[in-house]
């Protein structure tokens, strides 16, 4: 195709500066090192400033950046974020070339590069490196994703306007920016499968190595959606220990100590056997309804009400609250959950639409926190919403107000949902994350993982004791850790400190301990070998070199200080923010305070002419934007611009607000048809001895068949699941009997005499048996998506089978009934 999305300037049609994007990626067991080198060329007659905005995981460390221009390399250093800023603002009004890379002041998952006073036919090579932990889902797969979608975030017409609403439309240029990606993989064990539910892979397992593993992309990238590569290993949930030595880095301050001291990285799972809670539960759902979610992601959102509505424990009560600039809710209080109000509820699911306008998220949870709690019902709060909201700040801070009384578990959906709301959220609510993207095909397992957490006890006062060698002491991150779920990972950091006549020899013991219900005591234990020594004194490293549990252990105390500095003011905040820029400048690691600068001082040629500015196109973004930053020079004026929307709805038109000139609309296609279409092309390709199972055959048959080229999970899967009743129990309606394949007569008469199937409570006893044995024979590798239901209908058949029948005798007989296999 000719045609490509950029940015053309109005009055002389210069293209976008940005050449090409080089990604390599380095994963270490639950950790990746991502090293970003951007090509910037100005072909223009005068200097320009090029403007590049992009998003990151929240919880992404960046720990490099430098910029090559004429051949000479600039390393950029940590700075105040003011203080950066002058430094750039001078550089530029000096005529030097400058770099500025800094964390937007609104979120921690949106990052801006500015490339000043670029000469005119010159190129500069950006290098930008961060490092991430990477999630573990529930089966065991470790998930990497490299955002490359940046969503516009509304803003209430009462708080500033959110960086990404003042993003311009891209328009049409002949040639959009390249985009490569390369991998390389070290897995904690023997790699079973590499895939991704977004790109085609190709992917190369060492021979020798199982463990290790090369992976490139096959064909261009989809900027419309992240890249999702998922890593499943034979041992995925063993613990493990990482132990990082003191590094001396050339050129660098460290203050803090932090790359001096030894760093180990503990990843646990610690699993506990939960009583059950005689509390039931208060369930609340707040639904985003606003025009982003349109397409694909509203029906991900009614999927994923549907799922947990039909699984919510009998006895409970529960609400549905949709929003968008305004809210509605399905009762005026929590009901109690039974067959009447379940139905009102699926009917809701079933028809919601996203057509409630803007994304206001803070009144509706307002109304929420105003509710009171049902006495004996601890209330759990789910949230799903593709996170498109500027206030993020406000939001944490209503939820943390409120996180004693109530929990919060949050689900992502769509490609680029801010990490930053929703699992800052989930942090401030001790709860739990989750992201479903487009085309996930394990939405239904996230879904009942969320919601098994939600049911059981929460692990409390949760805390570690380390047990060390002589001569050593430990400082924690994060020191305060969050309620415990079982199962779930917990990812501590430890920077160890010795003196002089410290032991090197043995293990170091930690035992993680907390509090279940009745003041129950449970433990959990990991040992590693105690580090070598306290610092490589021997050996100076590069300012750019890996340093990857360091980089991670500071962003996390940072997240932590950050987090805690939301109700603080006067000392407390003052101390807070000196002690993060303390540890950010040690550990070369950007934060809400600080960020990276780098001034070209030895071209001793000042760049002359008026500077233009120029802003770089995120063709990531779903709905086309582009990225600009506001402006805080006041000699920079803001050009003209004429754009106009490849796939903007129309409720969106308000996101603009008065940077919109001109727009052309056209109608949203859909990302669904638009994936099948491509996908029915595709022909997976491998390098040589690349075994099939890694190189995505199974994961895209699996992928085509969520989203209805097969096997459609909603209309015929959850039909069955959809006819249960509140209690658990199902009817023996028509569409059972049509599922079972038998006429109704002949059903009846294969009733075991012990149930009394011509009593109304014999006849509900046989239905659930055999809603049973289908869900068991007929959909056995959609367990996860009806593992609560059929249990809350088992229960219900103990509860109310005569006492001397058998649930399993019961359950054969309706199998053999059938002609199934259980």
């Amino acid at each position: 195709m000719s045609g490509r999305f950029g940015l053309v300037q109005k009055q002389n049609g210069s293209q976008i500066p940005l050449e090409s994007i080089k990604i390599q990626a380095d994963l270490q067991g639950f950790t990746a090192q991502v090293v970003a080198s951007m090509k910037y060329t100005n072909n223009e007659e005068n200097p320009i400033e090029a403007i590049y905005i992009f998003p990151l995981d929240e919880q992404a460390a960046v720990c490099g950046f430098k910029a090559t221009v004429d051949g000479r390399t600039i390393v950029a250093e940590i700075q105040g974020k003011e203080e950066a800023r002058d430094t750039y603002d001078d550089a530029l009004s000096s005529g030097q070339s400058a770099f500025l890379l800094e964390e937007s002041d609104e979120s921690s998952d949106i990052f801006q590069i500015s490339v000043g006073n670029l000469p005119p036919k010159k190129e500069a090579l950006i290098e930008l490196r961060f490092v991430t932990e990477l999630s573990v889902e529930t089966e065991g797969r470790v998930v990497f994703v490299l955002p490359t979608v940046l969503n516009p975030r509304y803003s209430p017409a009462d708080s500033a306007p959110s960086l990404s609403t003042q993003i311009p439309r891209a328009a049409i240029v002949d040639s959009p920016y390249s985009f490569e990606f390369d991998m390389t993989v070290k897995a904690t064990s023997a790699i079973a499968e590499i895939a991704s539910p977004t790109n085609v892979l190709v992917v190369e397992i060492d021979e020798i190595d199982k463990a290790k593993a090369k992976v490139s992309l096959e064909g261009a990238h989809n900027f419309s959606q992240d890249v999702v590569v998922h890593i499943l290993t034979k041992k995925p949930f063993k613990p493990q220990a990482i132990v990082e030595n003191g590094l001396k880095i050339e050129d660098r301050e460290d203050k803090e100590g932090f790359m001096a001291s030894p760093v180990v990285m503990l990843n646990l799972y610690p699993e506990f056997k939960n009583p059950e809670s005689s509390e039931i539960g208060e369930f609340v759902f707040v639904i985003d309804r606003s025009g982003s979610m349109d397409g694909s992601r509203i029906k991900s959102a009614r999927d994923t009400l549907l799922l947990f509505l039909k699984s919510l424990p009998d006895g409970c009560y529960f609400n549905v609250v949709g929003f968008g600039s305004s809210f509605t809710t399905l009762f005026k209080k929590s009901q109690l959950y039974d067959d009447e109000n379940l139905k009102k509820a699926t009917d809701l699911a079933q028809s919601m639409k996203a057509d409630l306008g803007g994304t206001e998220i803070l009144q509706p949870l307002q109304w929420v926190f105003s509710q009171p709690p049902v006495k004996g019902h601890p209330r759990q709060l789910f949230v799903l919403s593709d996170g498109d909201v500027g206030n993020t700040a406000e939001v944490l801070q209503l939820v943390k107000n409120h996180s004693s009384t109530t929990r919060c578990f949050t689900f992502g959906i769509g490609s680029g949902a801010s990490t930053a709301l929703i699992k800052g959220m989930a942090r401030a609510g001790k709860g739990t994350a989750e992201f479903v993207t487009d085309h996930d095909d394990r939405m239904q397992a996230k879904v009942i993982k969320t919601l098994k957490s939600a049911l059981q006890p929460v692990i409390t006062d949760v805390s570690v004791t380390w047990d060390l060698p002589q001569g050593w002491v430990v400082q924690q991150i994060p020191s305060f850790l969050p309620p415990l779920f079982s199962g779930d990972r917990l990812v501590i950091y430890g920077l160890l400190e010795s003196s002089e006549n410290a032991s090197h020899d043995g293990e170091t013991v930690v035992r993680l301990q907390g509090t279940l219900s009745q003041h129950e005591r449970v433990e959990h234990l990991i040992t590693f070998p105690t580090p070598t020594t306290s610092i490589t004194t021997d050996t100076v490293v590069d300012p750019n070199s890996s340093a990857i549990l360091h980089c991670l252990a500071a962003q996390k105390f940072i997240q932590a200080k950050q987090d805690d500095l939301s109700d603080k003011n006067g000392d407390e905040l003052e101390d807070g923010k000196s002690r993060i820029i303390s540890v950010s400048k040690s550990a070369n690691v950007a934060s809400k305070f600080t960020s990276f600068v780098a001034v070209d001082k030895e071209n001793h040629q000042p760049v002359s002419g008026p500077l233009r500015k120029r802003i770089i196109p995120v063709f990531g973004s779903d709905v086309g934007w582009c990225g600009a930053m506001p402006l805080r020079r006041s000699y920079l004026v803001p050009e003209p611009l004429c754009f106009m929307s490849r796939a903007m709805p129309q409720g969106e038109l308000q996101r603009l607000g008065s940077c919109v000139t001109s727009c052309a609309f056209k109608e949203r296609p859909s990302i669904k048809e638009k994936f099948l279409s491509s996908l029915s092309r595709l022909k997976l390709k491998r390098k040589k001895g690349a075994p099939k199972t890694v190189a995505g055959e199974a994961s895209l048959s699996r992928v085509s068949g969520k989203l209805g080229m097969k096997n459609s999970s909603c209309p015929e899967d959850l039909s069955l699941i959809s006819l249960q009743k509140a209690s658990g129990a199902w009817d023996l309606t028509d569409e059972l009997v049509s599922l079972c394949g038998k006429s109704r007569d002949n059903l009846m008469k294969d009733c075991p005499v012990e149930i009394a199937g011509d009593t109304a409570e014999g006849k509900l006893l046989w239905a659930t048996a055999l809603a049973l044995v289908l869900l068991k024979a007929k959909f056995s590798n959609q367990r996860d998506e009806w593992e609560m239901i059929a249990e809350k209908a088992k229960k219900w058949m103990n509860k109310n089978l005569p006492v001397a029948v058998k649930y399993d005798s019961i359950l054969q007989s309706a199998a053999n009934a059938i002609g199934a296999q259980i």
